[in-house]
């Protein structure tokens, strides 16, 4: 991880641990002498320390939104604000800091020496010869999807292309306890393991990392192909002004075929 995505993954946990303090008082307004110092030690270090780095990659305009929700937090903690409108700007500016990574590894990808696009040979990890040739058709209507510029769609079959890739190799394992106890591994509220047919591609990344199948890279701009595929709802498009590029499908892309590969090599 360069120094500019360990910045952004710093921001996202300030926030984290900002949200989880504020949420341990019951009071209605933040009074304490102590949270309030905590709030200001937070908002500072954004200004003082986090913003140079990210702004030398991605310009001052991309951080605006981010720079104004850390004032209105400054404001609000001389202002004894309420607990309920910090939890609320925390909770947007984790969203916009989540956009603001995204946006940050994809201009950071190296796609100078773009690798080839031939389909990997899916039989080496898929015996039933039916759905060899659905991944096949699938791989090749990504590089339709990408040569023709139209990023969303890309991005649609390259999640649901890594699902089933990821889907696959974890049903090969005979013993699935190492799936299932991993740390990663999508709970449900009871603390119980959820069933593959519950899990989305962020479960399947998260999971093959901890287990070694994909690197931290692929793992880091894997988070970003979920993020972008997301936008498929137009309201959520809407809601964090992010607007995909067919440069970014062409990064996407890129990464796919990478994980891809490293799925079907991979040995268990």
């Amino acid at each position: 991880m360069n120094d500019a995505q360990s910045t952004i993954e710093a921001c996202i946990n300030e926030v984290d641990r900002l949200r989880t303090i504020l949420k341990k008082v019951k009071a209605v307004q933040v009074k304490s002498a102590d949270e309030k110092a905590i709030i200001k030690a937070t908002s500072l270090s954004w200004f003082n320390n986090h913003r140079m780095p990210l702004v030398n990659i991605i310009g001052e305009e991309s951080l605006s939104v981010i720079d104004n929700i850390y004032r209105k937090i400054l404001a609000l903690s001389d202002k004894s604000g309420s607990r309920k409108k910090f939890d609320t700007n925390l909770k947007d500016l984790k969203t916009y800091l989540s956009s603001v990574r995204s946006e940050t590894i994809t201009k950071l990808a190296d796609t100078k020496n773009a690798s080839n696009d031939k389909a990997p040979d899916f039989m080496a990890l898929v015996r039933d010869s039916d759905m060899v040739t659905i991944l096949e058709r699938r791989w090749s209507e990504c590089i339709i999807c990408v040569n023709s510029k139209a990023p969303l769609s890309a991005t649609v079959m390259m999640g649901g292309l890594l699902e089933s890739l990821l889907l696959t190799r974890f049903l090969q394992f005979s013993d699935k306890r190492q799936v299932f106890t991993a740390s990663s591994c999508p709970k449900d509220k009871t603390g119980t393991a959820l069933q593959f047919k519950e899990w989305v591609l962020r479960n399947y990344i998260d999971v093959a990392h901890e287990l070694g199948w994909i690197s931290q890279t692929e793992k880091d701009i894997g988070e970003v192909l979920r993020d972008y595929r997301n936008y498929i709802h137009p309201f959520k498009e809407k809601s964090h002004g992010i607007i995909m590029q067919p440069k970014d499908a062409v990064i996407l892309w890129e990464v796919t075929k990478s994980i891809s590969r490293q799925i079907i090599n991979f040995t268990p």
